[in-house]
């Protein structure tokens, strides 16, 4: 189930927090600096410089901040010491009942502790000149919407031991309050009978996602519509207090900016995680595509490796507005899901044209960019995590979308690696036999394979003759030959023969071997009983595209072999003179 698993990862991964629900770890990017009189001594801005990747940043520094034990969208509710602009120097008239009430809780929290940093706030809110002094150094800043800002006297006023007990009383008062109205039943997780949380926090960090950026609910029966036998709000669903915190403390968890248990792909946030701790999971491997990792996983799956036994957990989300949806939800055995993953990559093994040897394994994003021109819908990442992770067979939208771009691509980007091992896994997913192998198979005699095939030596063929040109053979005649091939043969055959007849006369030896090869394959294609098909179905358009790869990347293959032989042969003669 999908909230213990949460509960369950903020038990093991967030202990201290999950044990001081009063308090929450945010970004600050200012300092109000308050000296001991109450007089305004100036801004104190945090960032720090960390490393993303190959570049350093500037990110704001985070802080341990009061959390409100209520909802904030309406009323006045203050934090201590700590909060938005609105509450700590709100001057318009819509955010002075907001600044009045922060000011008020900060003169209570005075009274009841005295504490000399709060005192010295208390003071600072005495001061009008100092106050319109604050107002008027961050009137010259940038202010990111809901940013918040920190008192400090003597240091930041939240971390005084006295300022931090007086607000988890206070906000242990007022969830009290307000857990009382949701009653007693059965929590869902816990199987325990006592209070039943009526609302629940929001979760944060989707708003890149679709969400809204003050948070969205996971489980809200905000609506008479989503309500069953009378109940109202979370009794339709009823959870605790303290496991309904828990889930949502590890969603914030794994949503933060920057976590490395978090990407995002097509408008979905992937959240992963184990059980036990390790270092690579298996999403992050298909995003990286490590060759070593991938190594590692291929020993495995050939039971030369074993594991410990593990659990893998998976979730996709997006949001809509208020709401977060789940878009899918895998809890797996982890050493069956990498297996899964080598299969993944083992699919999309591929001869590369350009090297004549296997391409290196393709990473996430680049599958994707493969699909479209801009950012494909979220089903296509999906997609291809669920084969991933799972091992289910892909569908025919991924096949149609990479044949879509692989008809108007131009050039080299015609011959990549990346897009053309994806179809082979397509092919090889949904229709089975004939298999398509990784490099070029000289025994398949399947009429779409060697239409391909052909296409590709037409190619060689013009290049060989021509060398270099703007637009070349496939450029023109691709989309058509690999749709239509007996509409676009008869005119490339009218093609090589012109060719052909002057790299005769330029180079004899090269234009034997490729006629040759022209040769063979309209005699094992006319063998087939249709020279040149019709018409070709999407599976067939996908065996064309690997055939066309196959003899590309064998034509480089051969070349990259002469040329060493070349060498060889140049360094034995200068040897033995």
């Amino acid at each position: 189930m999908l909230i213990q698993a949460l509960a369950e990862y903020a038990d093991t991964r967030l202990q201290e927090q999950l044990d001081d629900l009063s308090f929450e770890t945010k970004p600050v990017p200012y300092f109000l600096e308050i000296g001991r009189d109450g007089s305004f001594l100036g801004l104190i801005p945090r960032t720090e410089e960390v490393q993303r990747g190959k570049k350093i940043i500037k990110q704001t520094q985070a802080l341990r901040v009061p959390k409100s034990p209520v909802n904030r969208n309406s009323g006045e509710h203050p934090l201590l010491a700590c909060d938005e602009f609105r509450y700590v120097l709100g001057n318009e008239e819509k955010h002075r009942k907001k600044h009045l009430a922060f000011v008020a809780l900060l003169e209570a929290a005075a009274a009841a502790t005295s504490e000399p940093a709060l005192q010295s706030c208390v003071a600072f809110y005495g001061r009008a000149d100092q106050v319109a002094a604050a107002r008027s150094a961050l009137a010259d800043q940038k202010m990111p919407a809901g940013a918040v800002i920190a008192l400090s006297a003597d240091g930041p006023v939240v971390a005084h031991n006295t300022v931090r007990q007086y607000w988890r009383e206070h906000y242990r008062k007022a969830n009290a309050d307000r857990n009382q109205k949701g009653g007693e039943g059965m929590c869902l997780i816990s199987g325990k009978i006592g209070p039943i949380a009526p609302t629940h926090e929001k979760v944060k960090g989707v708003g890149s996602l679709g969400g809204q950026q003050a948070g969205v609910s996971l489980m809200s029966f905000d609506k008479d519509a989503f309500c069953s036998y009378g109940w109202e709000q979370n009794a339709n669903s009823p959870v605790s207090p303290e496991r309904a915190a828990a889930y949502v403390l590890a969603l914030n968890d794994l949503l933060k900016r920057g976590n490395a248990s978090r990407i995002d792909r097509c408008g979905v946030g992937f959240l992963f995680w184990t059980k036990k701790f390790i270092e690579k999971t298996p999403i992050s491997i298909v995003e990286e595509a490590d060759p070593e990792q991938v190594k590692q996983l291929f020993l495995l799956d050939e039971g030369s490796l074993r594991l410990s036994p593990n659990e893998f957990y998976l979730l996709g989300v997006s949001g809509n507005g208020g709401r977060l949806l789940v878009r899918f939800w895998i809890h797996e055995n982890l050493e069956a899901v990498l297996k899964n993953v080598a299969a993944w990559f083992k699919g999309l093994r591929i001869a590369s044209p350009f090297t004549g040897e296997i391409a290196e394994p393709p990473k996430l994003w680049q599958l994707l960019a493969s699909l479209a021109r801009e950012e494909p819908p979220p089903d296509r990442a999906i997609q291809l995590i669920r084969r991933a992770i799972l091992g289910q067979p892909l569908g025919v939208t991924i096949l149609s979308g990479a044949l879509a771009r692989l008809r108007v691509v131009p050039g080299k980007e015609r011959l990549s690696p990346v897009r053309a091992g994806l179809i082979r896994l397509c092919v090889n997913d949904r229709y089975g036999e004939p298999k398509m192998t990784e490099a070029l198979d000289p025994n398949l005699n399947h009429p779409a394979y060697m239409c391909g095939r052909l296409l590709a030596l037409y190619d060689g063929l013009q290049y060989q003759a021509q060398g270099e040109v703007n637009a070349n053979v496939s450029d023109r005649y691709y989309a058509l030959a690999s749709a239509y091939p007996a509409l676009a043969f008869p005119k490339l055959s009218e093609l090589g023969l012109r060719h052909l007849k002057k790299l005769r006369r330029d180079k004899p030896g090269a234009a034997v071997n490729i006629e040759k090869e022209i040769q063979e394959i309209h005699l094992r294609l006319a063998g087939s009983g249709a020279k040149f098909p019709p018409r070709l179905s999407l599976e067939d358009q996908g065996r064309f595209a690997i055939g066309y790869h196959h003899q590309r990347a064998e034509s480089m293959a051969r070349a990259v072999a002469r040329k060493q032989e070349r060498r060889q042969n140049e360094s034995r003669e200068e040897n033995q003179l």
